[in-house]
């Protein structure tokens, strides 16, 4: 692939896209105020004639953008970020031509209903996803479609325009399959005139990768990282031991709890006692709901280990509402910030290859099965159905003693009843009666 490129203008310039398309980039304010990048494509091609057409509208908007009278939605009506404008203004969206103003679009549902998709109505991963899928992609493209209208030609279209942009199958099916079919089943449940082509749509068969557990000594060699570490918490030399890190990857690699699950827990959850943790609810991106499914909300049982690992975590005059794991600014453990140490924790041990933090999850279960766990137990210790540890961690319930015992029937040689007569094998010939 050849460099980009680009031809500058003060406030706003000109490039061209890897596809050879021609695409604005410039700076200015979103609804809110904040100065931000954009950038605009056009659906012309880089030749010499739509260059200098494209380069003459770049002249245009930079003049606007200096005197600050640059108005985003005269230059692009459907553009990436036109929503945001359209709702900050709270004009309705201009129709284009050929499409009844009668009818809800695409864009117009979505500006009410992306409104109710916020937390706690749903996880906050799950609206920023919404967000950035109908912004980056959908809207663009199918913005002005009326839901009624909507077809498998129109989806058809936006995978196309979305491979043209080098995203993965899995990043598309996301877009097309998750948010927008989600946006459109609730406008369906709203009783508008909607089309529900999503059914229809095939795609290729999902390449999901197994679990990566780690070894026992593997595993041993993390904690221990963990428990000798310094972190860096002020000053240029200014660094302390932080035992919070270490008992919080130590309960993830000896209970199966996922991530998101152990940040969310308080200190009234726990009973050293009992040797028992509650499951209520679990955080992600700073906000908290209650766990995905029935099944997650469970009573987590202890190791003695985990308990002895657990008493020196909680304070003196810990609250039962204070968190039980908190990063070195006294903030409740965020899983994506952890997640940068735990890899700095492999490269700095040569662990390979790099795993994430569910990989303490898939360490927690294979070492379990292998050692003959139940699995009824099992499901109720991390939440998981049987069915589902079955299919994902069979390959761990035998263990190589019992392997190796099976693969030795397969090997053991057989006693041939043949015999070797000249060059061909036969049965053994009956021996020949004398005669007297």
């Amino acid at each position: 692939m050849g460099r980009r490129r680009k031809i500058r203008y003060q406030a706003c310039s000109v490039e061209v896209t890897s596809a050879g398309l021609l695409r604005f980039r410039f700076r200015w304010k979103t609804p809110d105020g904040v100065a931000s990048r954009f950038a605009e494509a056009t659906a012309l091609g880089d030749t010499h004639e739509n260059r200098r057409r494209v380069e003459r509208q770049a002249e245009l908007m930079g003049a606007e953008i200096r005197a600050g009278t640059f108005d985003y939605l005269k230059w692009f009506p459907n553009g990436n970020r036109a929503a945001e404008y359209l709702c900050a203004t709270g004009a309705p969206p201009q129709p284009a031509k050929g499409v009844r103003t009668d009818s809800w679009t695409v864009r117009r549902y979505y500006g009410e209903w992306i409104e109710r998709k916020t937390a706690p109505v749903i996880r906050a991963s799950a609206a920023r996803d919404y967000r950035s899928h109908f912004r980056n992609y959908i809207l663009g493209l199918l913005g002005e479609v009326a839901l009624e209208d909507l077809s498998l030609a129109h989806l058809e279209d936006l995978r196309t325009e979305m491979r043209k942009r080098g995203l993965s199958e899995k990043t598309i099916r996301n877009v097309i399959d998750a948010s927008f079919r989600a946006m459109v089943r609730d406008a369906e449940g709203d009783d508008l005139a909607v089309s529900f082509p999503f059914p229809k749509m095939r795609w290729p068969e999902k390449i999901v990768p197994g679990p990566s557990p780690f070894t026992e000594e593997e595993r041993d060699n993390i904690l221990g990282y963990f428990r000798a570490r310094r972190w860096k918490v002020g000053g240029f030399n200014d660094t302390r031991p932080h035992y919070p890190y270490f008992a919080f990857l130590y309960t993830l690699f000896f209970t199966g709890m996922r991530p998101s699950e152990l940040v969310a827990v308080r200190v009234g959850s726990v009973n050293l006692h009992a040797r028992t943790l509650q499951v209520e609810r679990s955080r992600h991106l700073g906000a908290e709901a209650a766990p995905k499914t029935l099944r997650a909300r469970r009573t987590v049982r202890l190791t003695n280990g985990n308990v002895e690992v657990l008493q020196p975590a909680i304070e003196l005059k810990a609250k039962p509402q204070d968190y039980l794991f908190k990063n070195v600014w006294n903030q409740p453990i965020e899983p994506a910030n952890f997640y940068d140490l735990f890899r700095d924790a492999q490269r700095a041990l040569a662990i390979s290859p790099l795993r994430d933090l569910y990989s303490a999850k898939d360490t927690y279960i294979s070492l379990a099965l292998t050692n003959d766990v139940s699995l009824t137990w099992l499901s109720e210790q991390t939440g998981v159905a049987v069915a589902t540890l079955l299919k994902h961690y069979g390959r761990f319930i035998h263990s190589s003693q019992a392997d190796d015992l099976e693969m030795s029937k397969i090997e053991a040689p057989k006693r041939s009843k043949m015999v070797q007569i000249g060059h061909r094998i036969g049965h053994r010939r009956p021996a020949r009666e004398k005669v007297p």
